[in-house]
Parts: C-alpha cells; structure tokens; sequence
C-alpha cells in the first residue's frame, strides 16, 4: 500500500476551515506514515508589515508555521513529527539543484505523519535557504519509495469530484481552463508531474479517495 506526500500549498496554510478538515482526515488514517511538506503563506507578510526583511519573516513564518501545524495535528489526535529541510542535514541546495539526503531521512523514526517546511541547507550560508514547496516536493517525488504525490483542490466546496476518474482524463498539457482556475493555483499549476487532487475531507479515505482525480 502506497504512502502520500502531500503539499500544503500557501492558500490553504491560511484557511482554517480546511487545515481543521484536514486535521481531522489525518485522524481516521491510523498508524499509516505520510510525509506533509510545507512553505510559507501570508504571514510572512504580516510579519514584513512589522519591520522585518522578506528573508528573516519568511524564515520566521516556515518555522512557526511548523509548530502550529504539529499542535493542531495534536489537537486531534494525530502524532507527527515536526521538522525543517535544514535540520539533522535533511535537504541541502548546491547552485540550482536540491540534494535529499536519503540516509538521514531513513533513519527518521515511523511516525505515522512527517511535517518538513521547506527551508533547507545553502551551500554557501550557514542560513536556511527557503525553496518553493512543489519545487522540493518533485525533487523528494523522485527518491522516494512507495509514495504517490497529493495535492488540494482551491474550490470552496467540499464535494468537487463525484467520483475518480480515469487516469487518462487529465493531463498537464491539457488541462481545460476552467478546470485551472476553479482547482488549481498559480503555485500548484508548477508541479508538472502526476499528482492526485484531493479535498481536505476525501484525503481522510486515503488510499482510495473517492474525491479525487489524477493529473498526468
């Protein structure tokens, strides 16, 4: 059975109605281990609003972000462990490439959910470097086994796919416009590689969510 590593993307990071729903989704999959990746949202310009420059609020908000979302997780009964790409030499960025350090993430204990932000190692600073979130989820995509990639639906509703559909339907390369603007950010359109999309409430039927589709 497949294992997900889902994306948080930045819209959603600041809805608490659907951070809630899927909290509460992460709580009907038991011991099942996922890996969660997130960014920054609009908090790093809250903080930015208050004197602080983009690098240190953006830094800033990743991390607190972190530790909000290990407590809600808590809050619902979800054990996760918390961490950012930086540490324990997780995730390093050379020049334009992001190197995943396989060994260390091996070595990381069987909790059923993983959260890492995605501030990572720079080559040349002993500061985090901060990396879009989709960027380090296709990178991880690649070297990980046995893990399909998930991402959120930006619709409102809850109920945006009656039923999956084939896997041929949805393609990158075609996708309607309509379909784009209703489900998809700007920040998700940049992933290019198959995803399933999902709602917050149908990632609690994972493996098998019935509200779902895949994009090739």
């Amino acid at each position: 059975m497949k294992n997900y590593l889902a994306v948080l993307d930045f819209n959603h990071l600041e809805n608490p109605i659907f951070l809630k729903s899927f909290a509460q989704s992460l709580s009907n999959h038991g011991i099942r281990k996922g890996i969660i990746i997130h960014g920054d949202s609009e908090y790093t310009d809250r903080l930015m609003q208050t004197g602080m420059m983009r690098e240190d609020a953006r830094k800033r908000a990743v991390m607190d972000l972190n530790r909000r979302l290990i407590t809600l997780f808590a809050d619902h009964g979800v054990s996760a462990i918390g961490m950012n790409g930086f540490q324990k030499e997780l995730i390093s960025k050379n020049n334009d490439d992001l190197i995943i350090n396989r060994a260390s993430l091996e070595k990381l204990p069987q909790s059923p959910v993983l959260l890492i932000s995605s501030l990572v190692s720079g080559s040349d600073s002993k500061e985090p470097v901060y990396v879009p979130p989709f960027e380090l989820a296709k990178q991880l995509i690649h070297q990980l086994d046995n893990h399909i990639l998930t991402m959120f639906s930006q619709s409102e509703y809850a109920e945006v796919f009656t039923q999956r559909v084939d896997k041929s339907r949805y393609q990158w390369e075609t996708l309607d416009p309509e379909f784009l603007d209703k489900h998809l950010s700007d920040e998700q359109r940049s992933l290019g590689v198959e995803t399933i999309l999902t709602t917050s409430l149908g990632f609690a039927e994972w493996p098998e969510p019935k509200n779902s589709t895949v994009i090739r």
